[in-house]
């Protein structure tokens, strides 16, 4: 087998065939994991190497050995390193292209050489039409470089009582432009200049934004530089050269087209509006604003469960807890919120499921929180906490995707967002009602109809028959009147129907008057 120096083996060897291995490898960049709500709480550590031919291949230390390593090793510096285990390169992010990496364990020795040195940067760079070709799909981490042309001011984000930090940029490289949205720390950083970034790909969901696809950093694995004084800097700016592209121009500010969205704005104007019934037969996904009281809280299964950082259920079935989502075990386990609910409208009647956003909305307690107060009490079932909803009318803005949750959630539909203002449900009542008059203004007075035994029949749709927000009496008429006359021919529309009351309804024989 092939080795870059004496007794050291090529990372590019490197596969689940062989326990003994021998590297010399040049340590590029450590991170330590953890989860977004408890960022002190450590779970993993990461580190990135490259070897002499420039082949990248990522460790993992868990939470139980990282002492033994985090104040041991240098970034910049060289290492050999031996006595560890190779496993598949899966998660749901990864770090390099490489098949396999590397685990440490109780026995693993890493030690310095201070006078070797491994000039490879590591760097692997993309272009942007590389980064739109993934559509956001790419679990792999990215080596992006490129000109900083915009910067927005800072702007703050909140979730569940949580405040991010969030700053975006644009960047251009010879292949075209692209957003970059920076979070949290790192933002200190990109104040200044911004030309490099290791950045894991990432789709936009704001609607007031017009990038498809950018990039965004990955929390504390993404390191960030500016003016690089490495090789790959000085090629980049000649290939700019060659396609005439100015390298030094004037940063502008980015205006504030991704300002927050008002809960007026979400509920009222933003998104289409349905009745609960319209829920049960949409056929398109999309996010949807409806309007309807909880009746019922299902307590078939438990309210909570034990989430990855991805916020899929963790799976103990193999005996030990694994994300099937991210293909990996799981050391980080908080408690979500999983309540699934029936909502009632005029229309029709929904199932529908809210997790952590919209229940901490209405409870104003993490779910770790009410757990806790709830096994406290020593009671059975859900908490009474969990019960009030029952009674209360709300808006919903609702997510429809039934490849994403049918799998998890059966037929329920996601709940995004909730609003209990008064002032909004009131607002959307109106807009409600005249929809609703609007449509019955521009409506034809007779719909026509063939009955059961082919003879033509009318309804009359005229708004004395018709009541807004409740049952349509709807009375068959027969098409051989002028004006029509009621018959005895009730036509199937597939609608909550009725005859008239104190209305006779005789057929009007053939060649009388």
């Amino acid at each position: 087998m092939a080795m870059v120096s004496a007794g050291f083996h090529k990372v590019a060897d490197i596969c689940g065939r062989r326990e003994s291995w021998r590297l010399r490898l040049k340590l590029i960049r450590v991170w330590k994991m953890s989860a977004v709500a408890t960022p002190d709480d450590l779970f993993a550590m990461h580190m990135l190497f490259v070897d002499q031919e420039g082949t990248c291949i990522e460790s993992v230390i868990q939470k139980h050995l990282m002492h033994r390593f985090a104040n041991s090793v240098i970034e910049g510096e060289v290492y050999n390193v031996t006595q560890f285990t190779v496993a598949r390169n899966s998660g749901k992010f990864i770090a390099t292209h490489h098949d396999h990496k590397l685990t440490f364990n109780a026995n693993t020795r890493i030690v310095a050489c201070p006078t070797v040195a491994i000039p490879a940067t590591g760097l692997n760079l993309v272009k942007t039409s590389d980064i739109l070709k993934t559509k956001g799909s790419s679990q792999h981490l990215m080596d992006f470089m490129g000109i900083v042309t915009g910067i927005s001011e800072e702007l703050t984000l909140s979730k569940e009582g949580r405040k991010t930090r969030l700053m975006l940029i644009d960047m251009v490289d010879e292949m075209g432009k692209i957003r970059c949205a920076i979070f949290g720390q790192p933002i200190d950083t990109v104040k200044g200049f911004l030309t490099l970034s290791r950045c894991g790909p990432a789709c936009s969901n704001h609607p007031s934004c017009s990038w498809e696809v950018g990039i965004q950093n990955l929390l504390n694995a993404s390191k960030l530089f500016w003016n690089p004084e490495i090789p790959e800097a000085i090629e980049f700016k000649n290939s700019l050269a060659v396609h005439e592209i100015e390298t030094n121009v004037e940063i502008s500010l980015i205006s504030d087209n991704r300002r927050p969205v008002s809960v007026r704005e979400q509920f009222l104007t933003k998104f289409p509006r349905k009745r609960v019934g319209d829920l049960n037969h949409m056929l398109e996904d999309g996010t949807y604003i409806v309007l309807g009281t909880i009746t019922e809280v299902f307590q078939e299964d438990d309210w909570w469960y034990i989430a990855c950082s991805c916020m899929r259920a963790v799976d103990f079935s193999q005996g030990f807890p694994y994300c099937n989502d991210c293909k990996r075990e799981v050391f980080e386990m908080p408690t979500r919120y999983k309540v699934k609910i029936l909502v009632v409208d005029q229309s029709d009647s929904t199932e529908l499921i809210m997790f952590d956003s919209p229940c901490y909305s209405l409870l104003n307690i993490p779910c770790k929180g009410l757990l806790s107060d709830h096994k406290a009490r020593k009671t059975d079932g859900y908490p009474p906490e969990i019960l009030d909803f029952i009674g209360q009318e709300m808006l919903f803005s609702v997510e429809l995707n039934a490849e994403k949750f049918s799998s998890f959630d059966g037929e329920a539909i996601k709940v995004q967002k909730i609003c209990l203002d008064a002032s909004i449900l009131d607002e959307y009542k109106e807009l409600i009602d005249d929809e609703t008059l609007l449509k019955l203004k521009f409506a034809p007075a007779f719909s026509k109809f063939e009955d059961g035994d082919g003879k033509s029949c009318v309804i009359d749709l005229t708004p004395n028959n018709i009541t807004v927000g409740g049952q349509c009496d709807l009375t068959p008429m027969c098409s051989t009147q002028s004006p029509p006359a009621p018959c005895d021919s009730i036509v199937d529309c597939k609608l909550p129907v009725k005859v008239k009351d104190n209305e006779p309804c005789e057929k009007k024989k053939k060649g009388k008057a």
